[in-house]
């Protein structure tokens, strides 16, 4: 029997607001590519409001966050932002709210330095490293000069971002509003995710690392080529285990939901689909390029390619770590996966 999530609330459409539990606001966001909205979340603290995440750099969301905050929050003060990690989705407007209210940035260290990094486009965001990555895994010429275009065009997600930050932790709580909220950090979408749970409004803010409905993507990275970031995320899931079955889960995507222990199945479920799937292809020498057509029946673009490119990877080298498959490199230079007799 398929999962289905419980969404108890009615769709919000762009710059539309909601109360979904006591002095929290749902605020939903258009984004600017294929998945195209986030849920931004307003709490009330006291004489003052605490922002979870914020959005793209773009014009309209600064326009709906004004709008937003003049409705709910009469112009502010918003004294404190937490974001859950770095992508520009998530973190893009961080500075805009430090230059506009003064605001004091919350976020885990590693998410933080990452975003650092990103900007700087060395390192981890250093796309011609990349090319050769994809090239090195199979990808062909009109893909990997297709994903640098598409990434020249997505340049400044950031806006200034905050020079200063407060870190938050693994297991620390936080109190907003005079209730405490519990850190949950996972890995596997990104390396140092926080989620915030509240016990006594029995609420998760779970950003990225639960949705309902799509899986978040679990990439690797050429940074880290033997990673392995989908057995990070499985790890993640026993974190949540001890939450109650009906916590309201306030997800960035898709819509407010109820049932999540048995999306943690469904999603673990989906997972190892994908993991026997890929190690049947592999029965013969396989590059990661040949491997994605068998784990995504949709046709994959130049926008989408680098997602199923790093996904694949992810999934090929949590069977190598398991014993399943072996990697090597080939005369030609490419390198393979094969499945172990």
């Amino acid at each position: 029997m398929s999962y289905t999530p419980d969404y108890p609330f009615p769709k919000l459409e762009y710059g539309e607001t909601l109360e979904v539990a006591p002095g929290i606001h749902w605020v939903r966001m258009p984004l600017p590519f294929a998945l195209n909205h986030i849920n931004l979340w307003l709490l009330e603290d006291g004489d003052s409001w605490t922002v979870i995440d914020t959005g793209y750099n773009v014009e309209r969301s600064r326009e709906i966050w004004d709008d937003s905050l003049g409705k709910i929050a009469g112009g502010g003060p918003v004294d404190r932002l937490i974001c859950t990690h770095f992508h520009p989705d998530h973190l893009g407007l961080a500075g805009w709210f430090v230059e506009k209210f003064g605001t004091s940035l919350w976020m885990t260290y590693a998410e933080w330095l990452q975003a650092h990094v990103a900007v700087s486009e060395t390192v981890t965001h250093d796309f011609d490293r990349w090319v050769d990555f994809y090239r090195d895994n199979g990808a062909s010429e009109k893909m990997t000069l297709g994903f640098k275009e598409v990434r020249e065009a997505f340049r400044d997600p950031w806006y200034r971002l905050p020079e200063t930050v407060r870190r938050i932790q693994d297991n620390e709580v936080i109190t907003i509003g005079g209730r405490a909220w519990h850190i949950i950090t996972g890995g596997g979408h990104s390396h140092e995710h926080a989620s915030l749970w509240c016990p006594e409004l029995n609420v998760l803010i779970s950003g990225d690392q639960i949705l309902p409905r799509i899986s978040s993507n679990i990439s690797l990275w050429y940074t880290e080529p033997d990673g392995d970031p989908l057995r990070h995320y499985f790890e993640s899931f026993d974190k949540f285990r001890h939450i109650p079955e009906d916590v309201l889960v306030l997800p960035s995507h898709d819509y407010p939901f109820r049932g999540m222990h048995g999306r943690l199945d469904d999603l673990r479920a989906h997972h190892q689909e994908r993991l026997d799937v890929a190690l049947e292809f592999c029965a013969e020498p396989q590059t990661a390029a040949d491997v994605i057509p068998s784990l995504f029946t949709r046709e994959i673009g130049v926008f989408e390619f680098s997602f199923a490119m790093g996904e694949t990877l992810a999934h090929l080298n949590y069977l190598v770590t398991e014993g399943s498959l072996e990697r090597h490199m080939g005369d030609d230079g490419l390198i393979r996966y094969r499945r172990v007799a």
